[in-house]
């Protein structure tokens, strides 16, 4: 028997730390499903995270963001890809901590800068330039950095890490949890 049967494991962390790749493995080796909060969001409501903020407000969002988590924190034996804001929420954090194991993936800023520099689906790290880029993530790494600390497990993905190892060493220590 899975001891991790019955709960659903949800990575949290700062965008780009590879929640959504990561997770995808670690439920291909438990033969879980897998969903990406984020992109169930954007099927939702017909359109990007980007265009979201944009035309309704992060406030929108967020209510959308806390829906979706509901609807997920009521199925068991999934792998769950939260959005990096999600568990700053109190009833999100609830919600998630109630019906599983969090996982936060770390990154160093640097690598986090490099992911995001050329990508302009962001909507909180919209940028005029590198500096300020920089400070955005910084900044949002401050604000954050204590609701990623109450994760059960905390994993750095650096730049040399393979996914399907990291998913390997976590799913290892995952059966070992009581």
């Amino acid at each position: 028997m899975n001891p991790l049967d019955g709960k659903n494991i949800y990575f949290m962390g700062f965008m780009a730390t590879g929640k959504s790749r990561i997770g995808f493995e670690l439920a291909s080796l438990l033969n879980w499903k897998f969903y990406d909060s984020d992109a169930i969001i954007e099927k939702k409501a017909g359109k990007s995270i980007r265009r979201i903020f944009q035309q309704d407000g992060e406030l929108f969002f967020r209510k959308l963001e806390s829906d979706v988590v509901y609807e997920l924190s009521q199925r068991t034996n999934c792998v769950i890809a939260l959005g990096g804001g999600a568990v700053v929420n109190p009833e999100n954090w609830r919600k998630i901590s109630n019906s599983g194991i969090t996982i936060c993936l770390t990154a160093s800023k640097e690598l986090i800068f490099k992911r995001i520099y050329s990508r302009s689906d962001r909507p909180l790290m919209i940028h005029e330039s590198s500096d300020e880029l920089m400070e955005k993530i910084e900044k949002k790494l401050e604000e954050r950095s204590k609701y990623y600390l109450r994760a059960a497990f905390i994993f750095e993905n650096s730049e040399s890490t393979k996914p399907r190892e990291l998913a390997r060493n976590i799913y290892e220590k995952l059966v070992k949890y009581p």
